[in-house]
């Protein structure tokens, strides 16, 4: 699953990173109006083309952009379908390749993942990055580029999305206690997925939870909890969301009992918040009083362990 996938490849390489797509019509160039590319806007060679106009806003905390129509062919391209590119007016931002999900290469930098597990009206633009033997990262994440804010601001396309942030922990013997803190900076009001809802072997179906990484010996250390899988695999339901309003903060509190023994020393601590995200289109995301929050965010941060007892 998607915790379960970041998890392996942050022990391999280091790196953070998940999934999506983008794209246009493969048969006939699409005629532009005036002023429709003025702003932040996608396009996939000649004539692959998602304007300004038909974008809706970007959530930057996901980088997932939501599009005001359906786009039926985003569904269609596959990993050859070439290079996308991100674009401000006139200006190339940076390119994203597509990335197969089959492949066993992995990519460096921005990218867009095929088959895509998102509908036809939401596009995520993903990142992977690799690090030196210092942890020092080898791309710049080129996704925030202050043209591409700017132009967002500009067209009001631009939103805040969910953050998270970790307020304190407590590991002795075995036994985890993870506090952090879910904060919504953004003008929706939105749902997320919460663990107490859902309990505990569900809620980490969807992320790995926290885990420790020894950078110099290249080791890892995570919880050994029992994961429910729902049935079937893309179940969700709208009982496991609560909502957090504009403007909130929620502190949330998870403990793990049955933790890996994490020796003394220095590593680096990763956690993924989990939203939904397979398979959900637009129509489904809008509730009564606020809009279900999709993608993931991620706590990283260096820990010091003193005692493993």
């Amino acid at each position: 699953m998607m915790g379960k996938m970041y998890a392996k490849l942050i022990v391999l390489t280091f790196i953070v990173g998940v999934i999506s797509l983008a794209g246009c019509d493969k048969s006939e160039p699409i005629n532009l109006e005036a002023g429709s590319t003025d702003g932040f806007w996608l396009n996939v060679g000649n004539n692959i083309i998602v304007p300004t106009s038909d974008i809706d806003f970007y959530d930057v905390s996901t980088h997932m952009i939501y599009l005001k129509k359906k786009l039926p062919y985003l569904e269609e391209l596959g990993y050859d379908s070439g290079m996308m590119t991100v674009n401000v007016g006139k200006e190339e931002i940076y390119q994203c390749p597509y990335h197969s999900l089959l492949s066993s290469s992995l990519p460096q930098g921005a990218y867009i993942s095929t088959p895509a597990f998102n509908k036809e009206d939401i596009i995520r633009i993903n990142f992977m990055q690799f690090f030196d033997a210092n942890y020092r990262p080898t791309v710049k994440d080129p996704r925030n580029d202050k043209r591409i804010i700017a132009a967002l601001k500009k067209y009001r396309q631009y939103h805040e999305g969910l953050h998270c942030a970790l307020t304190s922990f407590n590991y002795s013997n075995g036994t985890l206690v993870f506090n952090f803190e879910l904060y919504n900076s953004d003008t929706f009001n939105y749902y997320y997925l919460d663990p107490d809802k859902m309990g505990f072997g569900l809620f980490h179906y969807f992320t790995n939870g926290p885990s420790f990484y020894d950078l110099t010996n290249y080791k890892s250390y995570t919880h050994q909890e029992t994961v429910i899988h729902p049935e079937p695999w893309n179940l969700w339901e709208k009982e496991w969301l609560t909502l957090i309003q504009s403007g909130e903060r929620k502190k949330i509190s998870i403990t793990y009992n049955r933790f890996e023994t994490i020796p003394t020393g220095n590593y680096r601590m990763c956690f993924e918040f989990p939203g939904l995200n397979n398979g959900i289109s637009q129509k489904d995301l809008i509730l009564k009083d606020g809009r279900i929050w999709m993608g993931n965010v991620n706590i990283e941060k260096d820990i010091s362990i003193r005692s493993s007892i």
